[in-house]
């Protein structure tokens, strides 16, 4: 099977590639330019209809969203052990905590992220950052009380929902937002340490 990745360094394809570079499988990366419109362009469309990123191809065709991505990869090499047997308590948390990365997070950190350091300061709206913080105090609060005294989400053993989620709090603290949430900012830095982290993530 050709693992084949097109996307963005630092954008929500970085979750399938680290997992890539954390299954330690072959892949190739195809890296588009956002400034040059090439998301937007015939060839990539034919990928992914909305013209965004990542788009993946497992061997059977143009796969979308990076979650999803991230789960089957997971599960396509089940000896790699990046998720939680399927009978085991654990895995409830591993779903629970990558789709509300998806469904939450990203909600939420995303906009903050873009608001506070990648826009032009003329661009950047007060309004969307107010709208968006109190979602992420209450989203710190959970992922600290899911997180606990473990080491990951799932227990003892990193797992890829370490990488959606992972992803998230990278930006979150990037952009300070992990001051007053000590927990997970040791918690993000383990993940940021990982050999695999630093070989898909630019830093």
């Amino acid at each position: 099977m050709t693992i084949t990745l097109h996307g963005v360094p630092g954008t929500r394809s970085t979750r399938a590639q680290w997992l890539l570079e954390e299954l330690g499988v072959p892949y190739e990366h195809h890296k588009l330019d956002f400034m040059k419109g090439e998301h937007k362009g015939e060839a990539h469309l034919a990928r992914h209809r909305h013209g965004l990123v990542p788009s993946m191809d497992l061997g059977t065709g143009p796969m979308i969203e990076s979650a999803a991505m991230c789960l089957a990869l997971a599960d396509f090499h089940e000896n790699k052990l990046l998720a939680p047997k399927p009978t085991s308590p654990a895995r409830a948390r591993y779903y629970e905590a990558i789709v509300y990365a998806i469904s939450t997070l990203d909600e939420c950190v995303i906009p903050l992220y873009f608001h506070k350091k990648v826009l032009p300061e003329a661009q950047r709206d007060a309004q969307v950052i107010a709208a968006k913080e109190p979602t992420w105090k209450v989203a710190a609060d959970v992922l600290t009380d899911r997180l606990g005294d473990k080491p990951y989400l799932c227990g003892q053993d990193f797992t890829a929902a370490d990488v959606v989620v992972g992803y998230d709090l990278v930006l979150a603290l990037e952009i300070g937002l992990l001051k007053n949430h000590l927990k997970l900012a040791d918690y993000t830095q383990r993940l940021m340490a990982r050999p695999a982290f630093k070989r898909a993530f630019p830093m």
